[in-house]
């Protein structure tokens, strides 16, 4: 048995409670990690829309393209995507101001930088971040 599903049954035993154990990563086209499918249920996180998606049904994706979106249903999206700039909050000369302030004072040269950084913190946690700018 595989030292991380020993170590997961035990705190299962010590905390009850713990239903659920995220094994990281999974490489579909490594051999070495195939055997986390094998436990029951197997999940993936499908990466667009950020919702799980039972491995049985993820594998024939898999096996046809190593990227791929589990979600079946083409209207879903990621409910966390930032969709307005103006929710980046911008640390800039010890002040708070939105991004789009910001952007009228210094321009769009960092647009795609701040779109990338507000695609991978999401909207619950924008609203308690600042992007600080020294210039």
């Amino acid at each position: 048995m595989k030292p991380e599903i020993a170590f997961t049954r035990e705190l299962q035993k010590i905390c009850p409670k713990i239903k659920d154990y995220c094994m990281g990563f999974y490489i579909h086209t490594c051999p070495k990690m195939r055997y986390k499918g094998n436990f029951s249920p197997s999940y993936l996180l499908c990466p667009e829309t950020y919702t799980w998606h039972p491995i049985e049904k993820c594998r024939p994706l898999l096996d046809i393209n190593k990227y791929s979106r589990f979600e079946q249903d083409r209207s879903k999206e990621d409910e966390n995507a930032v969709t307005d700039l103006n929710d980046v909050s911008i640390l800039f000369k010890r002040g708070v101001i939105p991004y789009g302030q910001y952007r009228q004072l210094k321009g769009n040269s960092d647009k795609a930088e701040v779109e990338e950084y507000a695609s991978l913190v999401g909207k619950k946690c924008i609203e308690k971040l600042f992007l600080y700018r020294s210039s």
